[in-house]
């Protein structure tokens, strides 16, 4: 058996080509894969980076990934997503092609090879996993300290006689998501930590507490 990818450029490229790769370069900001038109294969990064983009259905884009040497994508398996996926070259890039045929074999006579693959599309997908969930923990702690400065202008009053439920209500989400970002806006500084109070969150910044909010100044 093969060891897994561990070397780059000119030799990674070379150790492809025996097992049925096909190497293609491309320059800065040119299209190096497009789903809806190209045919299906496997792209292995050999040198440079390539960046991944997905673009919804409205034409907005967000870049998903960004692969370096040993990384792989493809388009070979389906997905249900109604947003189409693009590749980019990020600048001066050499990928190693296999149609279908050629990297079954590969992956047949070099195991070892495709476990080193999978493990990097697994490690690719839990760091996208990990910033979304931070994305969505910073979009909750936003609204509950907007909502909190809300109430604070209400009430005119800085100590808040409220529960995480009832803020939950208040946003149209779950407790436990108000209740992680409360923990998240006072380890920030902009409220004081826990008491033995149940009902009761303090603001101990307000600049701070505006701040995460990307609220303006509440008047005083």
């Amino acid at each position: 058996m093969s060891p897994p990818i561990r070397s780059s450029g000119p030799r990674l490229i070379d150790r492809l080509r025996t097992e049925g790769a096909r190497s293609a370069t491309y320059r800065a900001g040119q299209l190096v894969l497009d789903p809806v038109s190209d045919l299906r294969r496997i792209g292995i990064v050999c040198n440079g980076s390539v960046t991944v983009w997905r673009i919804s259905p409205s034409g907005r884009q967000l870049a998903a990934a960004s692969l370096r040497e040993g990384d792989w994508f493809e388009n070979v398996f389906p997905t249900d997503s109604q947003e189409r996926t693009t590749v980019e070259a990020d600048g001066p890039v050499t990928i190693a092609w296999f149609d279908v045929p050629a990297f079954r074999r590969l992956a047949h006579r070099h195991p070892l090879i495709l476990r080193d693959l999978i493990q990097r599309q697994l490690a690719r997908l839990a760091a996208v996993q990990q910033r979304a969930a931070q994305t969505a923990l910073d979009t909750v702690a936003g609204s509950v300290a907007l909502a909190i400065l809300q109430m604070a202008e209400q009430e005119r009053a800085t100590d808040l006689r409220v529960t995480h439920e009832e803020l939950a209500q208040r946003l149209g989400t779950v407790r436990e998501s108000v209740s992680l970002a409360v923990n998240k806006l006072r380890r920030a500084g902009a409220l004081a930590p826990a008491s033995g109070r149940k009902r009761l969150i303090s603001i101990l910044s307000l600049p701070k507490l505006q701040q995460l909010a990307g609220a303006r100044p509440v008047a005083r």
